[in-house]
Protein backbone atom coordinates (compact mmCIF):
# COMPACT_ATOMS: atom_id res chain seq x y z
CA UNK A 1 0.00 0.00 0.00
CA UNK A 2 1.71 3.33 -1.11
CA UNK A 3 1.60 6.28 0.95
CA UNK A 4 -0.44 7.96 -2.00
CA UNK A 5 -3.11 5.61 -0.99
CA UNK A 6 -3.16 5.62 2.20
CA UNK A 7 -3.36 9.20 2.71
CA UNK A 8 -5.86 10.22 -0.08
CA UNK A 9 -7.87 7.24 1.85
CA UNK A 10 -7.75 8.60 5.01
CA UNK A 11 -8.66 12.26 3.64
CA UNK A 12 -11.45 10.58 2.04
CA UNK A 13 -12.45 8.59 5.03
CA UNK A 14 -12.28 12.17 7.24
CA UNK A 15 -14.25 13.49 5.23
CA UNK A 16 -16.76 10.66 5.06
CA UNK A 17 -17.10 10.77 8.67
CA UNK A 18 -17.14 14.30 8.92
CA UNK A 19 -20.49 14.79 7.08
CA UNK A 20 -22.19 11.40 7.95
CA UNK A 21 -21.84 9.81 4.52
CA UNK A 22 -19.23 6.45 4.95
CA UNK A 23 -22.28 4.12 4.02
CA UNK A 24 -22.90 6.24 0.63
CA UNK A 25 -19.29 7.29 -0.10
CA UNK A 26 -18.38 3.16 0.87
CA UNK A 27 -20.78 1.73 -1.89
CA UNK A 28 -20.51 4.45 -4.47
CA UNK A 29 -16.69 3.96 -4.17
CA UNK A 30 -17.16 0.19 -4.87
CA UNK A 31 -19.29 0.83 -7.49
CA UNK A 32 -16.96 3.48 -9.43
CA UNK A 33 -14.19 0.71 -9.17
CA UNK A 34 -15.88 -1.82 -10.73
CA UNK A 35 -16.85 0.40 -13.40
CA UNK A 36 -13.59 1.35 -14.13
CA UNK A 37 -12.57 -2.68 -13.72
CA UNK A 38 -14.91 -3.95 -16.19
CA UNK A 39 -14.90 -0.78 -18.69
CA UNK A 40 -11.05 -0.95 -19.25
CA UNK A 41 -11.37 1.64 -21.87
CA UNK A 42 -12.71 4.36 -19.58
CA UNK A 43 -9.50 3.97 -16.86
CA UNK A 44 -7.65 4.06 -19.53
CA UNK A 45 -9.28 7.72 -21.19
CA UNK A 46 -8.60 8.34 -17.65
CA UNK A 47 -4.93 7.73 -17.42
CA UNK A 48 -3.84 9.47 -20.65
CA UNK A 49 -1.78 12.35 -20.58
CA UNK A 50 -2.86 14.12 -23.88
CA UNK A 51 -6.41 14.26 -22.53
CA UNK A 52 -6.09 17.30 -20.39
CA UNK A 53 -8.03 17.32 -17.02
CA UNK A 54 -11.16 19.40 -17.51
CA UNK A 55 -11.68 16.56 -20.51
CA UNK A 56 -11.66 13.52 -18.39
CA UNK A 57 -14.08 15.60 -15.48
CA UNK A 58 -16.48 16.00 -18.54
CA UNK A 59 -16.21 12.30 -18.96
CA UNK A 60 -16.50 11.79 -15.74
CA UNK A 61 -19.41 13.73 -15.74
CA UNK A 62 -21.01 12.18 -18.73
CA UNK A 63 -20.60 8.66 -16.79
CA UNK A 64 -22.17 9.58 -13.53
CA UNK A 65 -24.66 12.64 -14.43
CA UNK A 66 -24.48 15.56 -12.07
CA UNK A 67 -26.08 14.09 -8.75
CA UNK A 68 -26.12 10.23 -9.47
CA UNK A 69 -23.03 10.18 -7.32
CA UNK A 70 -22.53 11.43 -3.75
CA UNK A 71 -21.12 15.20 -3.66
CA UNK A 72 -18.08 14.27 -1.66
CA UNK A 73 -16.80 11.22 -3.98
CA UNK A 74 -17.09 13.54 -7.30
CA UNK A 75 -14.69 16.12 -5.72
CA UNK A 76 -12.51 13.54 -4.81
CA UNK A 77 -11.96 12.11 -7.99
CA UNK A 78 -11.84 15.74 -9.58
CA UNK A 79 -9.19 15.77 -6.67
CA UNK A 80 -7.20 12.79 -8.55
CA UNK A 81 -7.73 14.24 -11.71
CA UNK A 82 -6.23 17.67 -10.51
CA UNK A 83 -3.41 16.08 -9.21
CA UNK A 84 -2.43 13.33 -11.25
CA UNK A 85 -2.99 10.63 -8.93
CA UNK A 86 -5.65 8.63 -10.83
CA UNK A 87 -3.65 6.02 -11.32
CA UNK A 88 -3.77 5.14 -7.81
CA UNK A 89 -8.03 5.04 -7.61
CA UNK A 90 -8.12 1.33 -7.14
CA UNK A 91 -5.58 1.39 -4.81
CA UNK A 92 -7.29 3.95 -2.13
CA UNK A 93 -10.21 2.32 -2.62
CA UNK A 94 -8.60 -0.78 -0.88
CA UNK A 95 -7.04 1.41 1.69
CA UNK A 96 -10.33 3.35 2.06
CA UNK A 97 -12.23 -0.40 2.73
CA UNK A 98 -9.87 -1.35 5.56
CA UNK A 99 -10.41 1.95 7.44
CA UNK A 100 -13.87 1.38 7.02
CA UNK A 101 -14.56 -2.45 7.82
CA UNK A 102 -13.31 -1.93 11.55
CA UNK A 103 -15.16 1.56 11.93
CA UNK A 104 -18.62 -0.19 10.53
CA UNK A 105 -17.56 -3.29 12.98
CA UNK A 106 -17.37 -5.34 9.41
CA UNK A 107 -15.52 -8.16 8.26
CA UNK A 108 -14.86 -9.37 5.09
CA UNK A 109 -15.03 -12.53 4.13
CA UNK A 110 -14.39 -15.02 1.47
CA UNK A 111 -15.78 -18.69 1.51
CA UNK A 112 -14.46 -20.95 -1.70
CA UNK A 113 -17.16 -23.85 -2.91
CA UNK A 114 -16.77 -26.02 -5.51
CA UNK A 115 -20.13 -24.81 -6.99
CA UNK A 116 -22.11 -21.70 -6.19
CA UNK A 117 -23.61 -21.58 -2.98
CA UNK A 118 -27.31 -20.67 -2.90
CA UNK A 119 -28.54 -17.97 -0.84
CA UNK A 120 -30.24 -20.02 2.07
CA UNK A 121 -26.89 -21.26 2.53
CA UNK A 122 -25.10 -18.59 2.04
CA UNK A 123 -27.10 -16.47 4.64
CA UNK A 124 -26.78 -19.37 7.31
CA UNK A 125 -22.83 -19.04 7.14
CA UNK A 126 -22.86 -15.50 7.35
CA UNK A 127 -24.82 -15.59 9.98
CA UNK A 128 -22.70 -18.22 11.19
CA UNK A 129 -19.46 -15.99 11.06
CA UNK A 130 -20.94 -13.04 12.32
CA UNK A 131 -21.67 -14.91 15.25
CA UNK A 132 -17.97 -16.42 15.49
CA UNK A 133 -16.34 -12.63 14.97
CA UNK A 134 -19.04 -10.35 16.67
CA UNK A 135 -18.99 -8.30 13.74
CA UNK A 136 -21.15 -7.85 10.47
CA UNK A 137 -19.42 -10.43 7.77
CA UNK A 138 -19.84 -9.39 3.86
CA UNK A 139 -19.97 -12.41 2.10
CA UNK A 140 -18.04 -13.21 -1.01
CA UNK A 141 -18.57 -16.64 -2.69
CA UNK A 142 -15.82 -17.79 -5.30
CA UNK A 143 -15.73 -20.82 -7.20
CA UNK A 144 -12.71 -23.10 -6.82
CA UNK A 145 -13.47 -26.98 -8.20
CA UNK A 146 -9.97 -28.01 -6.77
CA UNK A 147 -11.67 -28.22 -3.18
CA UNK A 148 -14.15 -31.21 -4.31
CA UNK A 149 -16.65 -30.18 -1.65
CA UNK A 150 -17.22 -28.57 1.10
CA UNK A 151 -16.02 -24.81 1.64
CA UNK A 152 -12.42 -22.91 2.95
CA UNK A 153 -13.73 -19.52 4.49
CA UNK A 154 -10.78 -16.72 4.57
CA UNK A 155 -11.64 -14.14 7.13
CA UNK A 156 -9.16 -11.50 7.92
CA UNK A 157 -5.92 -14.05 8.66
CA UNK A 158 -7.77 -16.74 9.71
CA UNK A 159 -8.63 -19.76 7.24
CA UNK A 160 -11.60 -22.11 8.42
CA UNK A 161 -10.93 -25.21 6.01
CA UNK A 162 -13.88 -27.92 5.95
CA UNK A 163 -12.97 -29.14 2.03
CA UNK A 164 -13.15 -32.13 1.05
CA UNK A 165 -9.64 -31.77 -0.66
CA UNK A 166 -8.08 -30.72 2.96
CA UNK A 167 -10.38 -34.13 4.83
CA UNK A 168 -8.18 -36.05 2.33
CA UNK A 169 -4.84 -34.67 2.63
CA UNK A 170 -5.09 -35.57 6.79
CA UNK A 171 -6.35 -38.73 5.90
CA UNK A 172 -3.21 -39.35 3.76
CA UNK A 173 -1.09 -38.12 6.26
CA UNK A 174 -2.43 -40.14 8.92
CA UNK A 175 -1.94 -42.81 6.70
CA UNK A 176 1.23 -42.45 5.55
CA UNK A 177 2.39 -42.15 9.64
CA UNK A 178 0.91 -45.51 10.44
CA UNK A 179 3.56 -47.98 10.78
CA UNK A 180 2.60 -51.58 9.95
Amino acid sequence: MSLVAKRYAQALFDTAVDKNVVDEVFDEFSTVIDLFKSEEKLMNLMLTPSINTSEKKEILNRVYGEESINLYLKNFLNILLDKNRFEYVEEINETFRQLVFPYKNTVEAVVKTAVPLDETLRAALEKNLEKRFDKKVILKNQIDESIIGGAVVYVGDQIIDGSIKNQLNQMKTQMNSLRL
